[in-house]
């Protein structure tokens, strides 16, 4: 939501993630005590540590995802199954697995593989 050098608000949070207003509240001031976001006068914006965050995640999940189809399971059923462990496995395991992959650009829907600590 930040990308057009806006602020986000609680309601488009909501909106966007398909959740109540309430429940938009309590996450996003759950980011804001890690760090991760931060609200300003003019909404809310991810931090620097937000977007590390966030790129491990992805990272994580389109390494499990291109582990999954590399196992012979279709792109959009590893897309889901990556879902339940892209936050579970330290950072040291989705690294072997990259490695153990061939280091790939892009995750089987073509989307690029953040590097790490980026």
């Amino acid at each position: 939501m930040n990308e057009k050098g806006s602020g986000a608000t609680i309601f488009g949070v909501a909106k966007a993630l398909g959740i109540s207003t309430a429940s938009a509240y309590e996450e996003v001031n759950h980011l804001i005590r890690k760090g991760f976001v931060e609200k300003r006068d003019n909404g809310i914006f991810i931090t620097d540590e937000g977007i590390k965050e966030m790129n491990s995640l992805i990272r994580a999940h389109r390494v499990i995802e291109t582990l999954l189809v590399k196992a012979g399971i279709d792109p959009d059923k590893a897309c889901e199954l990556a879902k339940m462990f892209d936050d579970a496995l330290p950072e040291e395991v989705v690294e072997k697995l990259y490695d153990y992959l061939g280091r790939p650009n892009k995750c089987p829907h073509g989307r690029d593989i953040p590097s790490p600590n980026s």
